[in-house]
This record gives C-alpha cells, structure tokens and sequence, in this order.
C-alpha cells in the first residue's frame, strides 16, 4: 500500500494574483474548499500581496504564508461576509474558521488588517464614560483626555475581527505576524486545544480596540514567545463572546512574551462566565497604559492565577483609555447598581514580579469575599515620577462601574492599596517610592476594610524625604493583621500607623 499524499494546493492555480490591487478571496476561497474535499492539507501562499476579503478556512486545512506573503484586508466593508452571530455588534472577520477541526496558519507571511483605511488620525474619541468632576484634575482633566496624541483616536465603521477561531478544535497559529488590525485582532472563542506561538502583532497604537490576543470562553490553551504590541489589551482572557457561545476559560499557559498595549497588557475578566487555571510566566511587559488588569464586574468567578518570572513597566497615557498607569490592577466591583450576583477572584499569586509605573498596584473589592487569597513574595514595587502625573494622575480607574464617582476619580498613590480583600499576604516584598513624586503619591502600603493580612519581610524605601512624618505602611478598618520583620530604608518617618485594626500582632524591626 502507498502512504496517503498530502493535499498541496498553490493559490496561484486558482486565480489569485497577489498584485495587491486584484480582489482574491474568492481565488483562495476556491483553493481551502478544494483542499478541504481531497481529504485536507496545505494550501500555499506564496510571495506577494493579495487584497482580501472574507477567507473561510476548513478543516484539516493548513494556509501556509510564505515569507513576502501579505493578506491584505480590502477597504471596501462589502468584501467582508456579515455573520449570523455578533459579539459587542462585531459581525465579520477577515479570516474565519467556524466549527473548524485541526485547522493552522502559519508561515513567515503576514495579515495585515489595512487600519489606515478606516481611522481619522489626529481625531481624539471624545465620547465620556466618566464625569470629569470626580478627578482631581476636575474640568482640567479632560484638556489631557481629549488630547489625540496617543490615541484612541477616531474611526469609520470598520471589520470587527482580523481573524476568527469560533467553536474550533486542535487551532495552531504559528510564527505568522498580524498588523494593523482595525478592530480585534486574533480572536479565538468557545473553543478547545489551542495553541498561539512565535506571533509577531503589531497594531496601531491609537486605533481602539485593535488589541493582540483575544481568547474567550476557551479551554486548554497555550501562547508562547510573541511579541505584541496593541492599541488594546495585548492579551486578554475575556467574554468578548457574548454571541459566539458559552463555556469556560480554563487551563491556559502563557509564557515567554513580550507585551506593550494602550490598555492592558494582560487582562482576565470581566464576564458572567468563569475564569480559571491560567499560568503567566518569563514575560517582559514595557511602557504600557496598564500591566496586568483582573477585573469582575458580573457573577464570575476568577482563580487559581499565578504569575511568576515578570518584567513591568506602566506609564500614563493621554486619551481616554481605560486604566491609569497601574502595573498591576485587580478589581471586583459590580457595573450595574442592580447586579445581584457574587462577583469574586481569589487565589492569585504573584512571584518575582520587578514593577516600576507612574501609579501604584491597585486590589479594589467591594462586597463581602469579593477579592481572597492574593498574594505577594519575592516582588520589588516602585512608583517613579511621570511627565503626566500632576496634570492626568492622581486618579483611580474602576471603569465599568455603576457609581459616576468611583469611575475614574481622585485618589491619593499608594505603591500598592489595597480594598475590601480577605487574606492579603505581602512576603520578602521591596516598596519603592523614587524622589520627584507629586505629594498624592503617598504613602508606600495602604490596606483598609480588609481582612487577614500579612506583611511579612517588606522593606520600605523613600528616595526623599517628602512625607517624612507619615506611616510607610497604613492599616485601616480591619481585623486580624500581622506585621513581622518589616524594615524602614530611608532616614526620618516611621514605619506603622493602625486605625480601627481590630487584633494586630505586631513584630516590626527597628529602623535599618
């Protein structure tokens, strides 16, 4: 018996041209069916930039890009197939796979999304989700919002998704790069087995919602040695599926990656679907709006997150982004005021994390058991002065929200805050607070309405003496807090204040 031959399928034979002004769906349409009903294989793109719209990849079929390859997204919406199902009004994608079995891209080639084709560049989004009036800023704030230098900027209607896993099984796609995506970029939904590895994605940085990575309600999935970077989210874990289907997001592993986004660089959450079982490790995550976003806003349940082995750098932003230069944020708030169900993440874990940000960690929970289990060992914090921190910092950012007064609103600048969370372990943790802060940066440790918390081997360090009378580490409204072998690094202030701690146990050392 012979050994069974691999279908291989050159789009080139059906009609593609790859001049880049042709229209070639349809050609390389022609090409994934074909492949598709000889049993499957590889259909081949070879160099050369071939205008698309909508592609529909089958299963057992691999689209090969050659290097010089270029899928390119045509600026005409007609080209783009209108779907039967939509999540957030997102109806069509470039490249799509739907109920697909053992389907890839790969290749040295590209998937560009044609962005320019559908942005007004120099037009700030001026739209509010927020009420100036809470900030610190006050009117003054939104001189800095509506400032369109770094985006989001302004856009026509435009394709909702660059590519599309919906309902898929065993999903490869592999070393390819994804660039100017108009909209959602990589979006795999409501499936199982999937791995993302050696991509190259980079957005537009002032295009919103053009993010990396987006998964959701997706079991069993593994992402590893990319580089993002993303006028959204570089990876998120999140519903973004409210019409593609349900299930859980689960058992995922990212490691090795190197993020940049305009909102957060990771994100898990928000949805009315469960979260849990994700691993982060050895990831660089550089001059980003946000570091590592955990937010709850409906009944899900987030948990079991470690991240371990990470690199962050976070900075302020002009424009109405969501987030506020946090190099890690976790919040569970309800966004409606009518919202009855528990909202609840618990069971996080962070190991060798170096962060360094305009604004401090931020852990803000309301209701009862709505944030458990976080914990801190071996991590260095710091908290620098930035080039916006008096004009556009100085502020929380809990968006979505139902309360106008806590979406984005004044607050003072802890290196790390904390709120309303039970269980709260600091090990073996170095706060920094550099010299040049403006004087709502205070002060390193604040921790209220909390409940079991440990800070254990943390070393406080101030580079000025701003502050030099107050607390380095705040506990208020709380019960049940230890505090042993903590260390004052700088001369002047005192290391401990307590209001309202219902049994402290107390063990700080003498100033070092």
């Amino acid at each position: 018996m012979h050994a069974p031959v691999s279908v291989w399928k050159d789009v080139r034979e059906f009609g593609a041209r790859g001049d880049g002004e042709t229209s070639d769906h349809e050609a390389i349409n022609r090409a994934i069916a074909a492949c598709h009903r000889e049993g499957g294989g590889t259909v081949h793109v070879p160099a050369g930039t071939f205008l698309i719209g909508t592609i529909e990849l089958r299963s057992n079929v691999t689209l090969q890009l050659e290097a010089g390859a270029v899928l390119k997204g045509s600026p005409n919406l007609g080209d783009y197939r209108v779907l039967p199902y939509a999540s957030e009004l997102r109806n069509t994608a470039l490249i799509l796979a739907d109920g697909a079995r053992n389907v890839a891209i790969t290749g040295r080639g590209a998937i560009d999304g044609n962005a320019d084709a559908f942005a007004w560049y120099g037009e700030a989004d001026t739209s509010r989700d927020f009420e100036a009036r809470f900030t610190r800023q006050g009117e003054a704030y939104l001189k800095i919002n509506d400032d369109p230098a770094d985006g989001p900027v302004r856009h026509k209607e435009r394709p909702g998704m660059l590519v599309l896993f919906r309902q898929c099984r065993d999903v490869l796609v592999r070393d390819i790069k994804l660039v100017n995506a108009p909209n959602w970029c990589l979006h795999v939904a409501c499936s199982d087995d999937v791995l993302l590895t050696g991509l190259d994605i980079k957005s537009s940085l002032l295009m919103p919602n053009s993010g990396g990575l987006d998964v959701s309600l997706t079991r069993n999935v593994r992402i590893s040695d990319c580089n993002i970077e993303a006028g959204d989210d570089a990876i998120a874990f999140s519903p973004c599926a409210d019409g593609f289907g349900t299930g859980v997001a689960e058992n995922i592993v990212v490691q090795n990656c190197v993020l940049l986004a305009r909102s957060a660089a990771i994100r898990i959450g928000w949805g009315a679907h469960d979260f849990r079982n994700l691993l982060f490790n050895n990831i660089v995550i550089r001059d980003s709006n946000r570091g590592i976003l955990i937010n709850a806003r409906y009944g899900e349940t987030i948990e079991n997150v470690v991240f371990s082995n990470i690199v962050i750098e976070t900075r302020l932003y002009k424009g109405k982004w969501w987030g506020k230069g946090e190099p890690i944020h976790i919040s569970a708030v309800p966004e409606f005021a009518d919202e009855p169900r528990a909202r609840a993440v618990r069971n996080v874990t962070f190991t060798h994390v170096s962060a360094t940000g305009d604004h401090g960690v931020v852990i803000y929970g309301e209701g009862r058991g709505a944030i458990e289990d976080v914990t801190f060992e071996a991590c260095r914090l710091t908290l620098r002065p930035g080039a916006l921190q008096e004009s556009f910092g100085g502020n929380f950012d809990l968006r979505p929200f139902w309360d106008a007064s806590r979406k984005v609103f004044a607050h003072d600048i802890p290196v790390l805050f904390a709120r309303g969370v039970k269980r709260l372990a600091l090990r073996e943790v170095t706060v920094v607070r550099e010299g040049g802060l403006p004087e709502f940066c205070r002060p390193a440790v604040e921790i209220e309405q909390f409940e079991q918390v440990t800070i254990d081997g943390v070393g406080a360090r101030r580079e000025a003496r701003q502050g030099s009378e107050e607390a380095e580490i705040v506990l208020r409204e709380g019960r049940e807090a230890v505090v042993r072998h903590a260390r004052l690094e700088s001369s002047g202030g005192k290391l401990l204040s307590t209001e309202r701690v219902d049994k402290l146990h107390d063990e700080t050392s003498l100033r070092l």
